[in-house]
């Protein structure tokens, strides 16, 4: 009995027992789970609310951080372009004739901060966006353009304005400025006319070709002139325009003149309405006539529409007659309207073929020659000669010994040099421009005989063209006149002057 006793006060003790630390588990749980809510509790606390001197270290390293990490590229490109726009105190967008989608160019002239002036360019080629530039060295013409269309704006360029609001000036025609941009799409090359200072109206133009390929810049002329609107053929092989010449610096004898440059040779077919500097064009063009060219379109890829007016040489003061008719550039005949070929008689000669007294075998001073034709010999003969003798370094002696010691040169072109006419004792002293003039004289050339006028027996007036420059791509053709002075067998020159006389 008292061992069964025993057993039920031990089970009742371990019992009681266990039901302690069930107890004491349960509240240390409780007490674990309170304590990790507070925790998750204060961290979120935290994160909503940071403690100020923990957070102002990290907003102070993320500004350093804005700071010294580079954009992106499209973030760089956009602050660089910015950055180049903020450089420019000037700029212009320029017109392109004939710009294309596939190449969808813009021009530009602007001027920096530096007082630079450039042309920027943006273009496509073969798909891909190209940008570049072309400065004062390529295209001097450029310096200087803004500052000097303010100056002879009265400084704001409100006398330009008031001009062009009048309607009279042209964008080809306005100074300092680009007057004309063309590209051609075939040959990818961009044609500028750079325009410089207005004299009366005619303007200092100069005109490039820049290659889009290479960039390459090539100038093709400059001249001070008023010229019209540039266009090519349907095929964009040629480029034709016409332009007035001022007659107080007149290099051609023509009042307007007619050029063709050739885009896949980068030459001038055409130029100063002559074929190779020589002869006028139209190889059925009568002999002892001035003829004005004006471009109007063209006609056909190798055709060009004209209006010509002709005039006798041998009178200033005729009544120019006008018609309008076709150049075909291949065969260099001048065609009517029809296509049909143009005749002689609608040249200027008579109907019976005889020509003007230039033409004729009247008085020429020498024996007989072909009908029509003027005389080679005698006077012709030695002015050709001696125009062979400038071209030689050891015969230019010669030459000088052909002058009459009262020989004198006029030419409107001098004028550029500062002297009106120049004398033989000038020659020989080389002295100042006059030197340099001399230098240019030994560059001439004797192209063709117009006409040999005899007013006496010893008095020979001679009608001629010449080329004269410095370089194959400035030659200039002119029509000149000498007048000879017989001295025993031989004659000497006393004058020579622009122009027919």
């Amino acid at each position: 009995m008292k061992t069964r006793k025993s057993l039920i006060v031990f089970i009742i003790a371990v019992l009681m027992l266990a039901t302690a630390i069930i107890y004491f588990d349960t509240k240390l749980l409780d007490h674990v789970k309170q304590t990790t809510k507070q925790q998750e509790n204060t961290e979120e606390a935290g994160e909503e609310n940071p403690e100020p001197s923990m957070q102002e270290p990290a907003v102070e390293n993320d500004e350093e951080s804005q700071e010294d990490v580079p954009e992106d590229a499209a973030g760089t490109d956009t602050a660089d372009a910015e950055t180049d726009d903020d450089l420019l105190i000037a700029s212009e967008s320029v017109p392109v004739s004939y710009n294309t989608p596939e190449y969808d160019i813009e021009v530009e002239l602007c001027e920096n901060k530096d007082m630079k002036t450039f042309i920027r360019l943006k273009y496509y080629r073969d798909g891909a966006s190209v940008g570049n530039e072309i400065d004062e060295e390529q295209i001097p013409e450029l310096a200087g353009i803004f500052e000097s269309r303010n100056e002879a704006g009265g400084g704001d360029g409100t006398q330009q304005n008031d001009a062009e609001e009048q309607g009279t000036t042209s964008e080809e025609d306005r100074p300092y400025s680009i007057g004309q941009a063309l590209l051609n799409p075939v040959h990818g090359q961009l044609y500028l006319m750079v325009n410089g200072a207005r004299t009366d109206q005619y303007i200092q133009s100069s005109f490039y070709l820049v290659d889009l390929n290479d960039l390459s810049v090539k100038k093709l002329f400059s001249y001070p002139a008023k010229y019209g609107r540039m266009y090519f053929n349907r095929d964009f092989s040629m480029l034709a325009y016409s332009f007035s010449d001022p007659p107080k610096m007149k290099v051609y004898q023509e009042d307007s003149i007619l050029e063709i440059f050739d885009c896949a040779n980068s030459e001038f077919v055409v130029r100063g309405s002559r074929r190779d500097g020589d002869s006028v064009i139209g190889k059925n063009s009568a002999p002892g006539y001035i003829y004005d060219y004006i471009f109007i379109s063209w006609h056909a890829p190798g055709v060009v529409r004209l209006t010509r007016d002709a005039r006798p040489a041998d009178d200033s003061g005729a009544e120019p007659v006008r018609s309008e008719l076709l150049y075909d550039v291949e065969t260099d005949l001048l065609l009517n309207l029809d296509g049909t070929e143009l005749s002689m008689e609608d040249n200027g000669e008579s109907a019976d073929g005889q020509g003007t007294e230039e033409k004729g075998t009247g008085d020429t001073g020498g024996p007989g020659t072909e009908e029509g034709q003027p005389d080679e010999s005698g006077p012709a003969a030695q002015l050709r000669l001696f125009y062979k003798y400038l071209g030689s370094t050891d015969e230019y002696p010669k030459a000088m010994l052909m002058l009459d010691d009262n020989f004198v040169l006029r030419m409107g072109m001098l004028a550029q040099f500062g002297v009106s006419e120049i004398h033989k004792s000038d020659i020989d002293a080389q002295e100042g421009n006059v030197a340099l003039y001399a230098e240019l004289l030994r560059a001439t050339k004797f192209d063709s005989l117009v006409s040999v006028r005899m007013p006496d027996e010893n008095t020979a007036v001679v009608s001629y063209m010449h080329s004269i420059g410095l370089a194959p791509d400035s030659q200039l053709s002119q029509l000149m006149t000498a007048r000879m002075a017989k001295k025993g067998e031989s004659w000497v020159i006393t004058l020579i002057e622009d122009g027919s006389q």
